[in-house]
């Protein structure tokens, strides 16, 4: 087992990806970080959806409509695309949408869970069914346009040591239902990836409580400042070797509700950190160690996706603020450990019996 830590790997690990960039024009026409689909460029590679809800039934009911418009052929969805909602804990029968499911997709798994325990056991109960060869991570409360899934794919047809990230527009379900084709229920009006905070973020003083009380190295004049990260990163090629850019460093660029990796590297790392409680850097931490692992951390502005929000109470507001500061704290601290290769054999074994009485209801 290499002893190095997790920080000693991200601080010597380059994520100029300039290579890629230059063979995936050379075989697509297309610009790795901007463009989406080159429909004459054929999928190979097989994918499996992660989903996991909870909450709010009519966000995963747009989520999962945009899903099943996806312009792939019909043999590919039947045979290439595994499906895999995880329940979880929440009271709603979600049977019917599994039946939906099937009328586009060969390959869909309902998993309950007997309680609500977060999104890292949600996420790593459906990595441990899926079969196969990428992962693309989306939550429950996204919906995505109609080339989603072949924008994220194409780019695993020429690089295996890549994660690739998409990008969120937040916004309500009124404002998204404006949006929409009414007969049709399908994406009129895209999503801009503008909207995200890597592409622009002020960082308020209030903010620096919370952020330096964890990471002493965060300059003072890091603070009530506007950022452009995809800009000043030079779309991530400059954003390795632990370098900061406001408060964030590459890892914090990885986000669970829109991502597809290689399922091998997935499990390789250990999948999601089960000591992440409640909201926040449980994403981050896998992206650590998929960095530490040799993987590139590829943005991607066209796999832009709608993020429907609700208005936060301000107690619910309150409350998801100490689970990120908390689990802030946990991040830094599981920095200082090494990273942990595991067989896919050894995984799925203590991974089974870890869930072994958790949840109740499989559905194929």
């Amino acid at each position: 087992m290499n002893m190095t830590s997790l920080k000693k790997l991200l601080t010597n690990r380059s994520n100029d990806y300039t290579k890629l960039t230059e063979l995936f024009k050379k075989e697509t026409g297309l610009d790795i970080a901007q463009d989406g689909y080159n429909k004459n460029v054929p999928l190979t590679k097989s994918c499996s959806v992660i989903i996991p809800f909870y909450k709010n039934y009519s966000f995963l009911k747009r989520c999962l409509a945009s899903l099943w418009y996806q312009d792939l052929p019909k043999e590919f969805k039947k045979n290439k695309v595994e499906i895999i909602i995880v329940n979880d804990g929440s009271p709603f029968n979600l049977k019917n949408f599994v039946q939906q499911a099937k009328n586009f997709y060969g390959s869909v798994i309902y998993l309950k869970l007997k309680r609500n325990y977060g999104r890292v056991m949600a996420r790593n109960l459906g990595l441990l069914y899926a079969q196969n060869e990428i992962i693309i991570f989306l939550d429950g409360d996204v919906v995505i346009s109609k080339d989603f899934l072949a924008t994220h794919l194409l780019r695993h047809e020429f690089f295996d040591s890549c994660v690739i990230v998409g990008f969120r527009h937040n916004i309500s379900l009124k404002d998204l239902n404006s949006r929409l084709d009414k007969r049709k229920q399908k994406i009129k009006i895209l999503p801009s990836y503008k909207k995200d905070f890597r592409y622009e973020k002020f960082v308020p003083k209030e903010w620096m409580t919370g952020w330096r009380s964890t990471f002493r190295d965060i300059p003072l004049e890091n603070f009530n400042k506007t950022y452009h990260i995809l800009e000043e990163s030079n779309h991530f090629k400059d954003f390795g070797k632990g370098k900061i850019i406001g408060v964030w460093s590459l890892p914090f660029m990885f986000l669970a509700c829109n991502a597809s990796v290689a399922r091998k590297y997935v499990i390789e790392v250990g999948g999601f950190d089960l000591r992440f409680k409640g909201w926040g850097c449980e994403d981050t931490h896998l992206g650590a160690k998929l960095i530490a692992r040799g993987l590139y951390l590829i943005p991607n502005l066209h796999a832009t996706a709608y993020h429907l929000i609700k208005s936060n109470h301000s107690k619910e507001k309150e409350e998801k603020i100490k689970e990120f500061y908390k689990n802030l704290r946990l991040y830094k601290k599981l920095l200082n450990e090494s990273l942990v290769i595991f067989k896919e054999s050894e995984w799925k074994e203590k991974t089974r019996k870890y869930f072994a009485n958790k949840f109740c209801e499989i559905l194929r």
